[in-house]
């Protein structure tokens, strides 16, 4: 949360005092703050791929990343099958400049290779 902060100026070692001050008092929890932008992201429709860099971004650690991405067990596989169903539909994929743009859209809402060959592969 030290990102916060800083891009408004105040200095980073007043930051981190601040922001210990609060994690103190109980105000202030990166986990709390990472569940919940798990949450509110998946149900965006975007993937873990994309949800982790974020989180990078703002300054949270990988490993807790990963732990509260396995304690909330969210289904990536469904929604991956949501977001394409919704843009897609049922309809085939003609030919591999059409399973490329495919991949790229799906890549781009922050899903997995894994996931993504899965789904245009049952397509």
């Amino acid at each position: 949360m030290a990102w916060k902060l800083k891009a408004r100026g105040l200095e980073e070692e007043i930051g981190r005092e601040v922001i210990n001050e609060l994690q103190a008092a109980g105000w202030q929890d990166e986990r709390r703050f990472t569940e919940s932008f798990i949450r509110s992201h998946h149900s965006r429709g975007q993937g873990p791929v994309k949800i982790r860099f974020e989180l990078r971004q703002k300054g949270i650690d990988d490993t807790l990343i990963e732990e509260v991405m396995l304690n909330l067990d969210l289904d990536w596989i469904a929604l991956a099958k949501q977001i394409y169903r919704r843009k897609y539909g049922q309809r085939p994929i003609p030919d591999r400049n059409e399973y490329g743009r495919r991949y790229r859209f799906m890549a781009q809402r922050g899903f997995e290779m894994e996931q993504i060959r899965t789904l245009l592969d049952d397509s």
